[in-house]
């Protein structure tokens, strides 16, 4: 097999192999399981989105919590599992498949849901709400969602500044990003007095370093001769190191012209990237969005750390 496959078909080969069994590791499940579901090691080195652990891992931990907070395992000691009576019972009628809609004909099952669905929480989306997903991998698809919508929330609000108060944001967005120390390491440039630089970073405090700055709220491609004229104005100021910040996006020959300057680093940043920044380093922006997803058994972190 050379996917793994979704959660809740790992809780009938889950349990069935336990009921071979007296007990178990929590590894000796993870290689059992693998080896019964031909599992390549292509489906093994899968990982979540996040990078965070791998698929197969994340998932076999979602079938055991569930199977245990169901009463279908024991677990005499940590990181050991042996089937409970109850497991022994469910095997002996043959079931052709588990998933969560069958553990909620158990009464323990039901209280561990309940007590998870008390928490406080930010909803996932439900337009991202798929039952072959783990609540991680859900909620790793709903940030993704989330993030993307915000993305375009921050830009549309950004292309409504006037052009002082965006070349403002793009000289605090480069602080934020640690790019001088504060907003004392940069300065605004006169407009028409430049030739096209709008900022400058002192990346030390005696200005010995410095980056040049130009912000362009466009709606319009950026395109070459733009850089060009950039260029030539840091020639002028001999400086080596700048950035052009837009709204807009950067047309082709603009991205080329740039890769054959060898003289010159220039780093162009478009509207979604500038989005992205502004939401990871909190700049002009404020997310507050919270999720807390149904807790797994202790043996699931303790696999996470070793």
């Amino acid at each position: 097999m050379n996917t793994v496959p979704p959660y809740h078909t790992l809780m009938l080969p889950l349990l069935n192999v336990m009921g071979s069994r007296n007990e178990m590791t929590t590894k000796q499940m993870r290689d059992e399981v693998a080896e019964n579901l031909g599992l390549t090691v292509e489906a093994l080195s899968e990982r979540l989105p996040s990078g965070t652990q791998s698929a197969f891992d994340n998932r076999m931990g979602w079938a055991r919590t569930y199977l245990f907070k169901a009463g279908l395992l024991d677990r005499p000691r940590r990181a050991t599992y042996a089937i409970s009576e109850t497991g022994k019972k469910l095997l002996a009628n043959h079931p052709s498949e588990i998933d969560v809609e069958f553990l909620k004909s158990y009464e323990q099952f039901n209280q561990f849901l309940g007590s998870s669905s008390n928490d406080e929480e930010a909803p996932i989306p439900a337009d991202v709400i798929d039952d072959q997903l783990t609540p991680e991998e859900q909620i790793e698809k709903g940030v993704g969602q989330i993030q993307r919508e915000l993305q375009v929330e921050v830009l549309d609000r950004v292309k409504q500044l006037p052009p002082q108060g965006f070349e403002q944001l793009v000289l605090r967005l480069l602080v934020g990003m640690g790019y001088g120390g504060s907003m004392a390491d940069v300065q605004g440039v006169a407009r028409g007095a430049d030739g096209g630089v709008d900022g400058v970073v002192n990346q030390d405090h005696l200005g010995l370093d410095r980056i040049y700055i130009q912000a362009k709220r466009w709606e319009g491609s950026v395109g070459r001769p733009v850089i060009q004229g950039f260029v030539g104005a840091l020639a002028g100021v001999g400086a080596s190191k700048g950035v052009i910040m837009t709204t807009s996006t950067f047309a082709q020959p603009a991205q080329e012209y740039v890769r054959t300057l060898t003289d010159r680093r220039i780093v162009l940043v478009d509207g979604q990237r500038m989005s992205e920044l502004m939401l990871k380093h909190g700049i002009g922006v404020s997310t507050k969005q919270t999720f807390v997803i149904q807790r797994m058994d202790e043996d699931f972190f303790l696999e996470m750390e070793t």
